[in-house]
């Protein structure tokens, strides 16, 4: 069969029994990829709908919606706050549950089409804001807060339009005779619509006496069933898995953003507004609480995530979707519950540490962190045994212990209780490595080829876990701006941010050159794991002291030295081979060390109780030098260092890290409103923040991140190591300062938006919302500049632009400038969108060549 052919492709469908959908008989889908051998023309801009080829790997734009999708499940976690009983459990496992359907039925579609190419990026961006709304909404899912629209109505038809969309994408797809199993799908939903909105809408108008509470619970639970009989709706027999490794990687990767998420939960648990102490329980019981979730993401990623796959390959095309259904659509949302409720349990055990918060620690709050630990665990059993059909030994060692102390956890104290938690899933690993050993073995050797794969084609777990908690560390960022609103607040958060930055970038450095998975390895992850959280916790005091608490300065400048230290030692692993690279990391280490002893003078300097803005001019002086000597350091000495062996992992990280970024500015649009009555004003503000991100992550995703990607590819020796450096460990962090000051800007913007009545808008809130965009813009223009050696006009033009209404808007309501500068941008980036067509066919036609070897689309629905 010849690619080029649209006839010919249609032809293959027909071979499978099914038509070709009407798009493709109109004209309508984008053929880039079936015309790249015949020279044809595809559609520019905004195109029609690309069927999948059924290639590996998730796109960004999937990834980005799923770190949506998270976020409105961890909000759930405040609607079980807000009613903590037994009634707000089941509230927040129904909402958990509808969440899971609508992802779902996006991993569906994203199965079927490109979700990343033509008219369904900005169809997919809309329901990234629809689930914005969505999960700023569910924590009023059952109730309502006066002063604003009734919100279980706001959840419930967010919710109802983001499943539509993803029905009228899939119905529209599908064509002909093959939409019968499709349309059947329609039935539950249309059951379900009634069901949810009668429960919205109902108790408002039921007798006095009559508990409209029970009633709304009632019929969403039966909304619930009804919806998830759509799950069986298309039949086994009549769906099919286009690519078994998308459908695999894309369900491991929510899981695995979950977890990240559940450890912001942990740093996050004593609340972003006000300063309160850090004490060595804090400490304790944070590192104890990431123990618990290292183990769950290691017990998972270690055997079971790769195996299921493996196992989904192996099972014929005809029975894999049944098996696909159970393992990944069922058996999931089991593991998502279950990392809810830790999440929940580990808030509340962290919230309570200190004596005068005591009190929020309880039976019930000790039976939802183990109870959320027994379901994760239940869930794991049970995909392992339903997709290689053997029972890990570990997790049921784990689920007996769990359910035997829990009634001596609930006598402990908060950190006594997540400290025996901790022990009895280390005990997992432990049996895994002694006990079990043999068994171990022989689950590691069923799913080696899927493990292999990706830890040497691409971003590993550990290394996605890790750029989670340090974007964590981003959101703290903007949390020490938040608290001192000033230009020297800004400037210490983004000194705080440069650290940051640096450390990352040398351990990707190290990353790129080590790809193994081994114990020591990831027993090394994590210690870097605990330190970042240690300094995310305590960024917020990273230059001043809290009486009762311990300097948050002197934390922050100990873990980054041990930070460091670790890395130094990572290098000599590396590089002991080569004794002239060993002399050159000794030269290089001067800076370093140089570097680190400002520090530490600069954090002895700022240890003594004042306001940051009151640094003293020693302190800010030590700090500005040891910032300019780690860079240039960086830059003029390690420079020898940054050997790439990988182009496609090192962009890749990169790319990974800016596209989390631009998650976190949705927490913070989600943070800045939490506890507020929703109001229209709210919801406009919400989905304008929500166009402006997409805009810059088309800005960066469209076309940057793919040339970047193929110069780095072709470029090699020194030259890769020059650009590598440049373009990316250099260049990549002022576009995340420019996201993290447009996270405090969109922050700023949503507060005074969602409550009026509170403090009035700063000129400092607007200028750097606007400066945001623009340090953005203009490094990623600076970017392609040292990738193409080529000046972008229009984008230039658009800088211009956005710098010119930065003042211009500054009397306007902070709506309507939010609102101007999302649309000068989207249509900045519209029109050199349109001027980038030929640029994106070349792109498309060579990566059509470089994967000669996918198969033709096919549509699923059969």
């Amino acid at each position: 069969m010849t690619d080029g052919d649209p006839q010919r492709a249609a032809c293959g469908l027909a071979e499978f029994g099914l038509r070709p959908p009407t798009a493709w008989q109109s004209g309508e889908v984008t053929r880039s990829r079936l015309a790249r051998h015949s020279g044809e023309r595809p559609a520019r801009f905004l195109g029609g709908i690309q069927l999948s080829p059924g290639g590996p790997g998730v796109s960004r734009l999937e990834l980005f919606l799923d770190l949506v999708f998270v976020y409105a499940f961890l909000s759930v976690t405040d609607l079980v706050t807000e009613n903590f009983r037994i009634e707000g459990l089941f509230q927040g496992v129904l909402v958990v549950l509808l969440l899971w359907r609508a992802w779902s039925s996006y991993t569906v579609l994203g199965n079927l089409v490109r979700l990343d190419k033509g008219i369904m990026r900005p169809l997919i961006f809309g329901v990234a804001a629809t689930i914005l709304v969505t999960g700023i909404a569910a924590p009023v899912t059952f109730t309502d807060r006066p002063g604003g629209l009734f919100g279980p109505l706001i959840f419930v038809v967010a919710f109802l339009l983001a499943q539509l969309g993803a029905l009228l994408m899939l119905t529209y797809t599908v064509s002909g005779g093959t939409r019968g199993p499709l349309l059947r799908a329609w039935l539950p939903f249309s059951g379900a619509a009634v069901l949810l909105l009668c429960g919205a809408l109902l108790p408002r108008h039921l007798p006095a006496g009559v508990d409209g509470g029970s009633v709304q619970l009632a019929l969403f639970f039966a909304a619930t069933v009804v919806d998830f009989i759509g799950v069986r709706a298309l039949g086994a027999d009549n769906w099919r898995i286009v690519s078994v490794p998308h459908w695999a990687e894309r369900h491991r990767l929510v899981v695995l953003i979950a977890l990240g998420e559940t450890i912001i939960s942990i740093g996050t648990a004593r609340g972003l507004i006000g300063d309160p102490p850090i004490t060595w329980s804090v400490i304790g019981g944070s590192a104890l609480s990431l123990v618990v979730v290292a183990v769950l993401w290691w017990r998972y990623f270690d055997i079971a995530g790769f195996a299921a796959e493996q196992a989904l390959q192996r099972w014929p095309a005809a029975t894999r979707s049944r098996l696909g259904r159970d393992a990944y659509s069922v058996l999931h949302v089991v593991m998502i519950i279950g990392l809810v409720l830790i999440a929940l349990g580990l808030k509340r055990a962290l919230s309570s540490v200190e004596p005068a918060t005591a009190y929020r620690w309880d039976q019930l709050s000790t039976l939802v962190l183990y109870g959320g630990v027994l379901v994760y665990l239940l869930g794991l059993v049970a995909l392992e045994h339903r997709t290689i059909r053997l029972l890990g030994r570990s997790p049921l060692l784990g689920i007996v212990l769990v359910t035997t102390l829990a009634p001596v956890a609930v006598r402990l104290p908060p950190v006594g209780a997540v400290g025996l938690l901790a022990a009895v899933l280390t005990s997992m690993v432990l049996a895994d490595l002694t006990v079990f050993r043999r068994r171990h073995h022989l689950l590691h050797r069923q799913a080696a080829e899927a493990a292999i794969h990706a830890a040497t084609t691409g971003v590993t777990p550990k290394e996605l876990f890790l750029d989670l908690v340090v974007v964590y560390t981003f959101i703290q960022v903007t949390v020490l701006m938040t608290r001192h609103p000033t230009v020297v607040g800004v400037a210490q958060a983004l000194a705080v941010l440069s650290l940051l930055w640096v450390a990352w970038s040398l351990y990707t450095q190290v990353g790129n050159v080590l790809r193994s998975e081994s114990i020591p390895v990831r027993l090394s992850v994590l210690l870097i794991v605990a330190l970042t959280l240690t300094i995310g916790i305590a960024i917020p005091q990273a230059f001043d002291v809290v009486p009762d608490g311990l300097p948050g300065p002197m934390i922050v400048v100990v873990c980054y030295i041990a930070l460091r230290v670790l890395h130094l030692i990572a290098l000599r692993l590396v590089v002991r081979p080569d004794r002239a690279q060993h002399a050159r990391m000794l030269r290089a280490g001067v800076p370093t060390a140089a570097a680190l002893v400002l520090l530490l003078f600069a954090a002895l300097a700022s240890s003594r109780p004042h306001a940051p803005e009151e640094l003293s001019p020693l302190a800010a002086s030590l700090w500005l030098a040891a910032i300019v000597v780690d860079l240039a350091g960086g830059y003029f000495v390690v420079q020898r260092f940054w050997q790439v062996s990988s182009a496609k992992h090192w962009t890749d990280r990169y790319a990974l890290i800016i596209l989390i970024a631009l998650g976190e500015s949705i927490i913070s649009a989600g943070v800045a409103v939490f506890g507020r009555a929703i109001s229209w004003s709210v919801i406009v503000a919400s989905a304008t923040s929500m166009v402006l991100l997409a805009t810059l992550w088309w800005a960066y995703f469209d076309t940057d991140a793919i040339v970047g990607e193929r110069v780095m590819q072709d470029r090699t020796g020194n030259q890769r190591a020059a650009l590598a450096r440049d373009a990316y460990a250099y260049l990549h962090l002022p576009m995340i300062v420019g996201l993290m000051l447009l996270s405090f800007g969109i922050r700023k913007t949503l507060d005074v938006v969602s409550d009026p009545s509170g403090p009035a808008r700063t000129p400092l809130g607007h200028a750097i919302l606007f400066a945001g965009v623009l340090v953005y813009l203009l490094a990623n223009q600076a970017f392609w500049w040292r990738t193409r050696h080529q000046i972008r006009w229009v984008r230039a033009t658009g800088i211009l632009l956005v710098a010119i209404l930065a003042p211009v808007t500054s009397p306007l309501p902070p709506l309507w400038a939010l609102t101007i500068l999302a649309a000068a941008t989207a249509a900045v980036m519209m029109i050199d969108s349109h001027h980038a067509a030929e640029l994106r066919r070349r792109l498309t036609r060579a990566t059509a060549l470089s994967h000669p070897d996918q198969q033709p689309p096919m549509n699923p629905i059969s």
